[in-house]
């Protein structure tokens, strides 16, 4: 039987959700408890592979990033070499294996066209189990998934844990001369495996002085250049099934629907791409029969969207550079995501 996270769990994976390095020390009297309490069950929680903090660069920025869809269909021969080979691909950042329409979907991120160029029209082509790949590139990034939320804190809970959280005011930050994008990089690289990490362990892990170290995270979070996630097996949560919508809609109402949709809770990821289907949606549900609920009022409120495929996920083998093993949890096993290319946005 799948292990479920309990009530006191869920609170702390809401709350490391919306503050992900918030201090034990400030969550406990929120969450009632205490800091030894929660830091336990924290690490429990990872140990089990149930919830994890990680960090990736920002998608869309820096000179000439770039997000993709590329859908792959598959011969069974050979297939479970080529997604041992593309866990290993920090390119590929998310691998889904579809129920329909395509063997897998991938989610990719790379720093140039050309290095998006090479997977497609290099790499992928030399595993003998692929028969075909199409590429989607995302001209927009509506909806991601580090905004998708539990809904185990009450009001007053979610406006304390936010209130820990805030970042400070972007608008006056200039990056210290210390960081620089291979400095970036190197936190990034760090972060990805455990997004709490301290500047001590950075700086330990690194060789560098932890006082640099300190600062240089400081400079870090305060950009926009990295984005931290609390992420959680779906299948420990009360929402396991995974679909996808591929649609159809005129440019100009992309912008529209995007705000209907957000009331959606079910959110996880809405993007504008090329292609006949320029505009994807995908949304955790509970059950089967929801995601007819939740196509009829998708319908019903954005009539202009003109639904071109549904697609359930049958199984996810990484999400945003993490291996995921049975059931969804998380196995250890990191790609640092970004590329030796990746550079700050300016």
């Amino acid at each position: 039987m799948q292990e479920m996270l309990t009530e006191s769990e869920l609170s702390l994976v809401h709350a490391l959700q919306i503050a992900p390095r918030a201090s034990w020390t400030d969550l406990a009297p929120i969450l009632g408890s205490t800091a030894a309490t929660l830091a336990r069950r924290w690490h429990s929680i990872v140990e089990r592979g149930l919830a994890w903090i990680t960090a990736y660069p920002a998608p869309l920025t820096g000179a000439g990033a770039i997000t993709a869809m590329i859908e792959v269909t598959c011969g069974r021969i050979g297939s479970a070499e080529l997604v041992d080979a593309l866990v290993q691909d920090p390119r590929v950042v998310s691998i889904e294996h579809a129920a329909r329409g395509r063997d897998l979907v991938l989610t990719v991120q790379t720093s140039s066209l050309d290095e998006l160029t090479g997977l497609v029209l290099d790499d992928l082509p030399g595993f003998d189990s692929v028969r075909s790949t199409q590429t989607h590139t995302c001209t927009a990034l509506h909806v991601e998934g580090s905004r998708w939320r539990l809904d185990s804190l009450d009001g007053a809970q979610h406006s304390a844990v936010a209130a820990l959280g805030e970042s400070p005011d972007r608008s006056g930050y200039a990056r210290p001369e210390s960081l620089t994008d291979q400095v970036a990089r190197s936190l990034v690289g760090e972060l990805t495996g455990n997004g709490r990490a301290s500047a001590p362990e950075i700086a330990s892990a690194l060789g560098r002085p932890t006082s640099s170290v300190r600062r240089q995270l400081a400079a870090l979070l305060r950009s926009r250049a990295v984005v931290l996630r609390c992420e959680v097996a779906q299948d420990a949560t009360r929402w396991p099934i995974t679909v996808t919508w591929w649609c159809r809609l005129p440019v100009q109402a992309h912008q529209e629907v995007v705000e209907i949709i957000r009331a959606r809770s079910e959110l996880r990821l809405c993007m504008s791409l090329t292609g006949p289907a320029n505009f994807l949606l995908s949304m955790w549900v509970s059950s089967v029969p929801d995601i007819l609920r939740v196509q009829e009022w998708l319908e019903s409120r954005a009539p202009s969207l003109h639904i071109i495929e549904s697609s359930v996920t049958l199984r996810s083998r990484k999400r945003m550079g993490w291996e995921l093993g049975a059931q969804g949890r998380a196995t250890g096993y990191v790609t640092t995501l970004g590329g030796s290319s990746w550079t700050l946005p300016r």
